[in-house]
């Protein structure tokens, strides 16, 4: 068995992370930093990524989920601003009168 810095409670906790990701066809999503793995990737650059503090910021999603979630936050940041659009031309519109 391998594991990084003796900490084989970490090394266990990973491969639990990886096995749920394969078994249910899902990735790794790492909810800090808001960034896809997949499986493979994840088993391959975990010892850069993973401490004992910081291992519940990953979880196992779907990743076609995460597609639509991230349209949708496109969508709604495309609403915000094309209102501020709005916003911008309706007060440069205004006949300002200055004193």
């Amino acid at each position: 068995m391998i594991y990084v810095g003796g900490s084989q409670h970490l090394y266990k906790q990973v491969k639990k992370l990886l096995l749920e990701a394969w078994n249910k066809h899902q990735w790794i999503y790492d909810k800090l930093e808001d960034k896809w793995y997949t499986p493979e990737e994840f088993k391959a650059q975990w010892k850069l990524l993973v401490t004992d503090y910081n291992l519940r910021r990953y979880e196992t999603r779907e990743p076609y989920l995460g597609w639509k979630e991230s349209l949708e936050r496109i969508d709604r940041q495309l609403k915000a601003a094309d209102d501020f659009r709005r916003k911008i031309e309706a007060y440069y519109k205004m006949d300002l009168k200055r004193k």
